[in-house]
């Protein structure tokens, strides 16, 4: 059970992909916003050539159409709300194609306008989505060519035939292309965070690493300062760790720094974070002043002196540790709070070790 906590130590899910789910954002907004510029420009084009030829309903239909995909491209600016505007877009895209159908357009040229429908829908809203859309629009069509006769315009059977099995075809590889390169980025962004997790943690004790705080963990305080800063920090040492290594071997040393692992995991707050630097380790408190830090690392030490971290030989093997307390009040400051931890770290063992000193006394 200790083994899984460990494993799954919070500090995991800090790590993110952004850049990786940011490209294929990318893609859907260009994929978008392509479609929204050749559908304002045709769109207004048709309506303008073409008002006194096609029906009220499709002329409504049309212009209606175009101001809602404008609008809705002001609203993404605005709120950047790209799932939000891509559905909205793409509903109204699909009404107007109801339309379409249902008045035949000019010379009942209107069903080729169709064609690109599931291509642009799968690539701006996905499988899910794009398969719910697309298929309703091809149950629609079959409807309004093949059923009762509602007022819409009349197909040849020919004319029919050819556009249901062109359009069927689009939708199916559409279908096909967008559901397989929604794996292969799943696939991706799997092995991606895999190896970043393996490249921020420690692999003996599966703590973060100091590349874990400089890469990641800046960034987070960086982009919300106001959910880590001001954070204390706690620099910790195992006192005359040295001696476990030379009287019992260093696979002994091992299972010291794992069982202390764990302590630091079960002690301190899921939202702190526990690295490993070298044979030191940092506990990062977020929120946390010098003094509240100074409280929780007392509390910690005399934990660790009371706990059995080794046994050899049913032999209990006592261990204490010492840590240097300094406060973080800005990011650029924390090199310089990371020294003054180490200074205080150096005080506590030079002062009898199993202390805290922190740089507020």
């Amino acid at each position: 059970m200790e083994e899984e906590k460990l494993a799954k130590s919070n500090w995991r899910n800090l790590i993110n992909i952004d850049s990786v789910y940011n490209s294929d954002r990318q893609r859907q907004a260009l994929s978008l916003f392509t479609m929204i510029a050749f559908a304002i420009v045709i769109l207004g084009f048709l309506l303008l050539s073409n008002y006194d030829v096609y029906s009220p309903i499709l002329s409504v239909a049309l212009l209606v159409a175009n101001m809602t995909i404008i609008a809705c491209t002001v609203y993404f600016f605005k709120t950047g709300k790209l799932e939000v505007v891509s559905l909205i877009t793409m509903l109204i895209i699909f009404i107007m194609c109801i339309a379409l159908i249902y008045t035949g357009g000019k010379e009942n040229t209107a069903l080729y306008w169709l064609m690109f429908y599931p291509v642009v829908t799968f690539a701006t809203l996905g499988v899910k989505l794009g398969l719910w859309l697309s298929g309703f629009l091809l149950v629609c069509c079959l409807g309004l060519l093949y059923g009762p006769n509602f007022g819409q315009v009349d197909y040849g059977f020919v004319e029919k035939s050819r556009f249901m099995a062109s359009f069927s075809l689009v939708f199916i590889f559409s279908l096909i292309g967008e559901f397989f390169r929604y794996k292969s980025h799943q696939s991706i962004a799997e092995i991606t965070l895999a190896q970043k997790k393996d490249a921020y943690t420690d692999q003996l004790t599966g703590a973060a690493n100091r590349r874990f705080v400089t890469s990641h963990f800046f960034k987070l305080v960086s982009d919300n300062p106001d959910n880590y800063l001001p954070f204390s920090i706690l620099l910790l040492d195992l006192d005359h760790f040295k001696s476990i290594n030379d009287n019992y071997g260093h696979d002994s040393g091992d299972t010291v720094l794992i069982e202390f692992t764990k302590m630091l995991e079960s002690h301190f707050s899921s939202d702190s974070i526990k690295a490993r630097y070298g044979e030191e380790f940092v506990v990062i408190l977020p929120k946390a002043t010098i003094q509240i830090a100074e409280h929780i690392a007392n509390n910690f030490r005399e934990s660790v002196a009371n706990t059995t971290l080794l046994n050899v030989e049913s032999k209990n093997v006592a261990l204490t540790c010492s840590i240097g307390v300094a406060q973080v009040n800005k990011l650029s400051d924390y090199n310089d709070a990371l020294k003054q931890a180490d200074r205080c770290l150096y005080k506590a063992k030079e002062t009898g070790r199993n202390k805290v000193v922190s740089a507020f006394m």
